[in-house]
């Protein structure tokens, strides 16, 4: 599969690697600095309770984390807010380091690791929380309908998504043929395109939008965490929707 094979030559260049500059729980995405002087460690807790938070999770709660990483974010949430947590990866190197991680921590009656693909979910799983960070980028534009769809047959009715992602400020705005020139000839983009993201774009956030809604999604909150964590020409954002009891939209 070529999304595996993409998710391997990225993050399977050893633990060690990422071990060197990310914070001590390894979360690969934007920090959310409440001050300047928060560390790594601070900022990147502060994150995944901000998500924990917008999810409202609740003890006994089925959450699944896709694209989970190391393993963060469903431990985080399974020590301070009780709930059943199950991530799912691509990578063989982060769910082994995830599950051993897991186990050194106790958790391993309530969170659980497996390497699985995003659109293997079905309406059997019945989560009640979902949450994707940093994956979506992954995805990319044409893939968004099934992304989103996969994503609420495994949401039980009336449960929430929470989806986290980079999009990009500049690609719904008109571009003169001089900068479209210049960025194709340069190959402006390759570097990201080739090592960041490998066979992945960034889109504009109104198309991950409407991508959600089309799936059957309540769009609840929208946030921009770029005074967090910038990048140029480039916002970290979290959207949270709702899968309504039934079809149409919730009053």
């Amino acid at each position: 599969m070529r999304d595996a094979a993409a998710i391997h030559y990225h993050y399977d260049v050893g633990n060690e690697f990422y071990k060197l500059w990310l914070d001590r729980r390894m979360v690969y995405s934007c920090a959310y600095f409440r001050s300047a002087e928060d560390s790594l460690d601070i900022a990147q807790e502060a994150k995944l309770d901000l998500i924990c938070r917008k999810l409202r999770l609740k003890p006994g709660e089925r959450l699944l984390d896709i694209g989970c990483g190391w393993g963060g974010l469903i431990m985080y949430a399974a020590e301070h807010y009780g709930v059943d947590a199950t991530g799912i990866t691509l990578s063989q190197n982060q769910a082994t380091l995830a599950k051993q991680r897991i186990e050194a921590a106790g958790l391993g009656d309530r969170c659980r690791v497996a390497i699985r693909d995003y659109r293997t979910l079905n309406a059997g799983d019945g989560y009640d929380k979902i949450s994707s960070v940093g994956m979506v980028e992954h995805v990319g534009v044409t893939h968004l309908p099934v992304y989103f769809a996969s994503v609420f047959r495994a949401l039980k009715p009336g449960g929430l998504f929470m989806n986290h992602g980079i999009v990009s400020l500049s690609e719904p705005r008109p571009k003169p043929m001089r900068d479209r020139i210049f960025g194709k000839f340069w190959k402006v983009n390759a570097f990201m395109e080739t090592y960041v993201f490998p066979d992945a774009k960034l889109t504009a956030a109104d198309d991950v939008i409407a991508a959600a809604e089309e799936a059957g999604f309540e769009l609840r909150d929208v946030e921009s965490l770029r005074e967090h964590g910038r990048l140029q020409g480039s916002s970290c954002a979290e959207s949270c929707a709702a899968r309504p009891d039934t079809w149409g939209w919730k009053r």
